[in-house]
């Protein structure tokens, strides 16, 4: 007869025994089912879109410059995959122990496993449900390549009510604490640690379980840091706020939409006529932060080509780092300007916009079985991409980076917050994005706005659609809004309401179809919506808090304005002036011409006002990469014929002079801006000496620019056009 083993080794060989179960019926399922949803994701799930549009020559072109980093980045997430998978399997391994330890039943290997496998796929569908029902703009467009995706994104926002699907996580945490109050209740305290058939198995998998959810539970409700001592500085903080397309006319409309810049704006000065000098991101924060119009600081359009160094030369953050500033920059998709061209931030909090993050956003958006836990659990922390992520668009995400650079220390700051959810596609995040829309509508644009151009051809489905799509704007700057309230709170739990001087603006505005103007902003200048901004402003020891200043002012006030605030002179060249002794009311607001011009325009407008114009490219052919950082840039020989492009505009007063240029010549066009914001009628003929004056003043101020010749009634480009002229195929 052999010897029998030592005591000592009998709960050893019970604990390797134990071990090898959790592992074979607990980590490799969850495993192993994770990296099958990793598959169909790879499937079923590979769509190359933006907005709805598709290009196959420009996707295949892009597998074939990036299809090593693609491999790459696949076989990551795939490793990715595996490693939640085995977390779940574990926990769900833990939860199938502990039922059947409190049932008092034999281990069965495979009962356990059917069990953990059937735990295992709940869990996740669940984990799917929960992000359907706080972002279904992310999985949206996916659900007709899935019915497993379509039947939970049915239930997460069509089914369920949403305090149950918000309720997802305290819903697995409350199953655990269940099944333990069982087990401990049977074995009467015990936790069931010896088995009635003394069978010892290692609580690994309850522990799990444990610990899984209870890092799913941090991590998603978080805890509050504390809140770093005030500290006193010679000059005041400086916080620029803004949403990306935010109205003026939005504000103190709705109570619903924007209470909490309604409620800022009640403690500082507002200016209701503040106009953007060009509604596109790029050129407009330039503008805001330098003080100079678009021809001064040299950025005209949203893609200039790179260069090392400063882009922005002078801007707020450079003179503000000079003078002993913390400076630093938070924004998601819209915000990728900011890594673009160098601003002059010390600290930039933005996602890339180049070839290369491109091919990795797209990587990650056909993950719809992964996007929970990066979205929903990690933030995205780990995945900088996914905030260029345009479907996404939670600006909770951009206040707690704010608030966690803040924690950081150092004083006195100069921080810039730039929340993109106005920006269209307008994907908020629950509860905003159908909270101002027809709960009844089913279109193409439930959850954010489905495509740029290609407008319904029905008038009653493209009015619905429209009216509907002024609802998700309307969601999307209510989820900025609480976001900014959350943000303007944090600043004074840490103490630092009364030494800061807080803005909030934008950089444009947007058109929402009013009339006949379509949707977006940049492609023409009518209408109100696309330039006039918010601009509330409110220092330390502000004196008329709540005033309002009708007096139009353009936005390279700004910036002038805030460094007299500082008792910083503001450089040479700025075109803005200091609006601080009009806020304090020692002077009357003085009336100020308002210049402005347009961008590039990538994709047919949804109007039929800008049919003539003069088109600077075809498609995707004006635009390059530079190949050692793939960077997208305009080709600069396109630069010419896109300043020839640009409309421009003069608002002086109650009129508004509109210069077109268009494939048949140069059109003058003049507006009431009191009686006719949607520049319906030109006044052009009735009143021959209005416009008279207004063209001279404007020509002189077009004629600053060193970039321009004036040639007949054409602001026409010093550089050649060449062969780059396009008259007659829309971009």
């Amino acid at each position: 007869m052999g010897a029998s083993p030592p005591p000592s080794a009998r709960p050893l060989g019970r604990v390797l025994r134990g071990l090898a179960r959790v592992a074979l019926v607990g980590l490799l399922p969850g495993a192993l089912f994770y990296a099958g949803m990793f598959g169909l994701s790879v499937a079923f799930h590979a769509d190359a879109e933006y907005l709805g549009v598709k290009d196959e020559a420009v996707t295949s072109r892009l597998i074939d410059l990036f299809h090593d980093q693609i491999i790459a980045q696949q076989l990551g997430l795939l490793a990715l995959y595996l490693a939640i998978g085995a977390a779940v399997g574990l926990a769900a391994f833990g939860f199938v122990e502990v039922a059947r330890r409190g049932s008092g039943r034999p281990y069965r290997a495979l009962r356990h496993l059917y069990w953990v496998v059937l735990a295992t796929f709940l869990v996740h569908s669940w984990f799917l449900v929960w992000s359907i029902g706080h972002h279904p703009a992310m999985y949206e467009p996916q659900t007709h390549n899935s019915t497993y995706l379509a039947v939970l994104f049915w239930l997460g926002t069509d089914v369920l009510p949403r305090p149950v699907v918000e309720a997802a996580p305290f819903a697995l945490a409350a199953v655990a604490v269940a099944l333990l109050v069982r087990l401990a209740v049977r074995s009467r305290g015990g936790l069931g640690l010896r088995h009635p058939a003394d069978e010892r198995l290692p609580l690994v998998g309850p522990a799990a379980a444990g610990v899984f959810f209870g890092v799913v539970a941090r991590l998603v409700f978080g805890a509050s840091a504390a809140a770093p001592p005030a500290a006193s500085g010679e000059r005041p903080n400086v916080l620029i706020i803004a949403v990306d397309s935010l109205r003026a006319d939005v504000l103190a409309r709705d109570p619903a939409v924007t209470p909490s810049i309604d409620a800022f704006a009640r403690s500082a000065v507002s200016f209701d006529a503040a106009y953007s000098v060009m509604p596109r991101t790029f050129p407009a924060w330039a503008s805001i932060l330098t003080g100079k119009y678009p021809h001064h600081h040299g950025v005209r359009n949203m893609f200039p080509a790179p260069r090392p160094g400063l882009i922005i030369a002078d801007g707020l953050p450079e003179v503000l780092a000079r003078a002993g500033y913390r400076t630093a920059v938070v924004s998601d998709f819209a915000g990728d300007v900011f890594v673009r061209g160098d601003f002059g931030f010390a600290h930039v909090d933005a996602p890339e916009f180049t070839l290369a993050s491109n091919v990795r956003l797209g990587g990650l958006k056909l993950h719809v079985h992964l996007l929970p836990y990066l979205v929903e659990v990690a933030r995205g922390a780990g995945h900088p991409d996914l905030l260029a992520f345009e479907r996404l668009g939670d600006p909770s995400w951009l206040t707690d980076r704010a608030l966690d650079w803040l924690d950081e220390g150092g004083r006195p700051f100069f921080l810039t917050v730039f929340y993109s959810s106005g920006h269209f596609p307008f994907a908020a995040p629950a509860p905003y994005y159908d909270r101002f829309t027809d709960p009844g509508y089913r279109g193409r644009s439930r959850f954010h706005k489905a495509t740029i151009g290609s407008p319904l051809p029905d008038p009653a489905e493209r009015a619905r659609e429209e009216r509907h799509i002024r609802g998700l704007y309307q969601g999307a700057v209510a989820a900025s809004d609480a976001a900014i309230g959350q943000l303007l709170a944090g600043l004074d739990a840490r103490g630092l309401r009364d030494d800061t001087l807080v803005v909030v603006t934008a950089d444009h505005g947007e058109m929402l179809y009013e009339d006949g103007l379509g949707v977006g902003h940049g492609d023409h200048l009518y209408g109100r919506g696309t330039l006039n901004v918010p601009l509330v402003i409110r220092w330390p020891g502000l004196a008329r808090p709540g005033t309002h200043i009708p007096t139009a002012v353009p936005l390279v006030d700004l910036a002038p304005t805030v460094l007299a605030r500082l008792g910083l002179p503001a450089p040479a060249g700025v075109d803005g002036v200091d609006q601080g002794p009009v806020i304090a009311g020692d002077v009357p607001p003085t009336p100020r011409p308002i210049f402005a011009e347009t961008g590039l325009t990538f994709f047919p407008p949804e109007t039929d006002r800008v049919d003539d114009r003069v088109r600077f490219a075809s498609g995707f052919s004006a635009f390059r990469f530079a190949p050692d950082t793939w960077a997208i840039y305009l080709d600069p020989k396109f630069e010419a014929v896109a300043t020839l492009a640009k409309q421009r505009v003069l608002i002086a007063g109650d009129r508004k002079l509109v210069y077109v240029p268009t494939r048949d010549g140069v059109r003058l066009e003049l507006y009431d801006t009191v009686n006719d914001p949607g520049d319906r009628h030109d006044l052009a003929a009735a009143e021959p000496s209005r416009l008279a004056a207004l063209e001279r003043e404007l020509y002189a101020w077009l004629a600053e620019d060193p970039g321009v010749v004036l040639l007949g009634d054409f602001v026409a480009p010093r550089e050649p056009l060449g062969d780059t002229l396009d008259l007659g195929v829309a971009p």
